[in-house]
């Protein structure tokens, strides 16, 4: 799923994007779905369209169930360390437990088929708003800038550097502690390139970001 659905439905996603907005969409997708693949984390890819389009999760999650059944059934196995990236796949065959783990690979290719179809049919018949599909109004999205500008930013849709008390970052996501999560601008945030942002108890938030968290984080402290 990793390394061949998901990567399947960014290009699903990008070719169901409206042409003024597909250059975009495409940036964006070509990064998460080259992330999937090459190292298996998927949140960029999933935040895409998990919140906007849940149907779209609901069709992934039982692909994914689908895809592990049948691989356990014929006994395909490879493993995993850290996820299931194209890395660890590489790994894994040096590893004396897997058991035709090539063949992971063909069901790989057939599944990235049926999650391309899957995925445009249901954008196209839901009319559902995945990136590049938001009417004009609902989300501006910002030009390129440095990335103290764009920390700049980030601070401001968070409600300013009074309202951050703590800031944190892992691979793909912004910790924070806010003083008051409800001053945060999640419109604002996805203009600034937001896959989903996450409430944590009364002062807990993350801003789902992809690789690029960690960098913007380390901006923000220099601002803070």
């Amino acid at each position: 799923m990793m390394m061949f659905g998901l990567p399947a439905a960014a290009l699903a996603i990008y070719h169901s994007a409206k042409p003024a907005k597909k250059m975009q969409v495409a940036s964006i997708m070509f990064a998460a779905a080259l992330a999937s693949f090459f190292t298996g984390i998927t949140e960029p890819l999933e935040f895409a369209f998990m919140f906007v389009a849940p149907v779209l999760y609901v069709v992934h999650a039982l692909l994914t169930g689908l895809s592990v059944y049948i691989a356990a059934s014929m006994e395909w196995i490879a493993g995993f360390g850290f996820s299931a990236g194209l890395v660890d796949l590489v790994l894994s065959t040096r590893n004396p437990l897997a058991v035709q783990w090539y063949m992971l690979l063909a069901q790989g290719i057939v599944f990235a088929v049926i999650y391309y179809v899957l995925f445009r049919v249901v954008i196209q018949a839901f009319n559902l708003k995945t990136p590049g599909r938001e009417e004009d109004s609902e989300v501006q999205t910002v030009n390129t800038v440095s990335r103290s500008e764009q920390a700049a930013k980030f601070v401001e849709a968070l409600g300013g550097k009074e309202n951050i008390t703590s800031i944190d970052a892992c691979i793909t996501r912004l910790r924070l502690t806010l003083n008051d999560t409800a001053k945060a601008d999640e419109t604002k945030l996805k203009a600034l390139g937001s896959k989903g942002n996450i409430k944590l108890g009364e002062n807990g938030y993350q801003v789902i970001l992809g690789p690029e968290a960690e960098f913007v984080a380390d901006a923000m402290k220099k601002l803070n």
